[in-house]
């Protein structure tokens, strides 16, 4: 893969280097040790990184088969702003994610695990970068009708904090390292299903971004995944420094938040039509939910490989089916505030069965971290079910 790279306009990267200064000036201390942490890595900088074209023609949708665009001025209505709020949003997840993961930085469970999340921000800083880069580089945005898009793109994201970020996912606070771990296992990793799907996005500077961001985005799965299959394996031995069942209320309280990053599962039929995405949200979010159940099992394999070394393989196998307290993915439709009406604020239980109110929220108490119950996210929430409680 042939990949070109670029820096912003001043302007720009000087706007980006004092946000990195502000929310994330542990950059420098995981610049000098780099080479410590991360062998045989080129060490990081921020530049915008442009890949070669897989095609040069439009894949997917109303335009199939015309050269892809080059210039905003192209698109035209509905396509050019929906083009703008994907990368908008795209632009948001990396910014804010930077801001959640700082808040617990300092209370990581290994040295090896606080330079993997300073990694991870810096990773996600340079896919700011990049989103600037697909605004900034074409002046021909004006031309199609949105004036001055990349300085009103750039104000406005800069000037967002925890609460305040296109997803919801992005503005719940962190407690300690296991939303860290958490975030980077569940949510990163709808991160690269977006990614994919973009892919073939007919705006070719948003299709050129793409194969950069995930071969990075890669590692971020990696460390999220394997993170939480440590401290899994550690509740078997009274080491780890949560239990089973608190990394089961981490899975309760995320998923449903990466579920929802995916839209409305009968949506994304306009994506396909611009020829922005390859697949339907809820396509999507169906091989996302097959893929964490797949990595869910491995780690509960893992756990009884720990409880019981004796066992061989095939008997692991068998007893994963069948031994209870395990880890699980909560119901599809669990903790939903986002979705049709049957969806978005229901009181459905971890297994998708529906309750009282009464018993939802003692269910809820039980089912979710103490820490994400006291959240403003989660009061807001719970506010929204008040008019059909009274």
């Amino acid at each position: 893969m042939l990949v070109q790279e670029f820096q912003l306009p001043k302007r720009y990267h000087d706007a980006l280097l004092q946000w990195q200064r502000r929310n994330f000036p542990d950059l420098d201390i995981l610049l000098k040790h780099w080479d410590t942490h991360f062998p045989g890595e080129p060490p990081f900088y921020l530049a915008a990184k442009i890949a070669s074209l897989k095609d040069t023609a439009i894949e997917v949708g109303t335009f199939r088969g015309r050269p892809k665009i080059y210039r905003a001025a192209e698109m035209r209505g509905n396509m050019l702003y929906t083009a703008v709020r994907i990368v908008k949003a795209q632009c948001s997840t990396e910014l804010g994610s930077i801001q959640q993961h700082l808040e617990t930085l300092d209370s990581g469970v290994s040295d090896q695990a606080k330079f993997s999340i300073l990694r991870i921000c810096a990773e996600e800083l340079r896919h700011a970068y990049q989103m600037f880069w697909v605004l900034s580089q074409d002046t021909s945005w004006s031309e199609a009708g949105v004036v001055d898009i990349a300085n009103q793109t750039m104000d406005e994201l800069l000037a967002m904090t925890t609460g305040t970020h296109v997803l919801d996912a992005f503005n719940i606070p962190f407690h300690d390292p296991l939303d860290n771990m958490m975030f980077s296992f569940l949510i990163d990793r709808v991160g690269k299903y977006q990614l994919s799907m973009q892919k073939v996005f007919s705006y070719a500077p948003m299709a050129q971004s793409m194969a950069p961001m995930l071969h990075e985005e890669s590692f971020h799965l990696r460390t999220g995944y394997d993170l939480v299959r440590e401290q899994a394996v550690m509740t078997t031995s009274g080491n780890g420094r949560w239990s089973l069942e608190e990394i089961q209320k981490r899975i309760n309280s995320w998923f449903p938040r990466g579920a929802e990053m995916f839209g409305s599962p009968d949506g994304g039929q306009a994506n396909i039509a611009f020829g922005f995405k390859d697949r339907l949200n809820g396509e999507g979010f169906q091989a996302y939910m097959v893929e964490v159940g797949r990595l869910i099992r491995r780690i509960n394999i893992a756990v009884i490989q720990a409880r019981h070394p004796e066992l061989g393989r095939e008997a692991v196998e068998q007893r994963v089916d069948e031994e209870p307290g395990l880890l699980s993915l909560p119901h599809m439709n669990f903790f939903r505030v986002r979705g049709s009406d049957d969806i978005a604020y229901q009181p459905l239980d971890v297994q998708g069965r529906h309750l009282s109110h009464a018993a939802y929220w003692e269910h809820m108490n039980k089912v979710l971290p103490g820490s994400l119950l006291s959240t403003e996210f989660f009061q807001k929430y719970r506010a929204a079910f008040t008019p059909t409680i009274n």
